[in-house]
């Protein structure tokens, strides 16, 4: 963020893509690591989101649960970008997910 910000800003605007695994929303005993870290990083991302909304800085998140994984019809690598590219281009909302996360 320090060497972004600042270019963002003299432009007036700006795109921030998180992206997690399921844990970041979901603790997960057996990723207690990430599931720590990822939270925190979510708590930051949003932060941003919030703070930077008003320069027309887009911060947002996605969570993909599980593996990316080729060939997936949601979480095939080229599917993935084509959704973090929507979620740039259309700049609502803060927290997206690849597919629903397991219950």
């Amino acid at each position: 963020m320090r060497n972004v910000l600042p270019g963002m800003r003299e432009l007036g605007r700006g795109t921030v893509l998180f992206v997690n695994g399921g844990s970041a929303v979901q603790p997960h005993t057996e990723r207690a690591g990430t599931s720590i870290v990822f939270a925190a990083e979510s708590a930051y991302a949003r932060l941003l989101h919030d703070q930077l909304a008003k320069e027309s800085i887009h911060v947002a998140q996605l969570i993909i649960p599980g593996a990316i994984t080729p060939g997936h019809d949601r979480k095939d690598p080229d599917v993935l970008a084509g959704l973090l590219w929507d979620i740039h281009r259309e700049r609502t909302g803060f927290r997206h997910f690849a597919e629903p996360l397991d219950s």
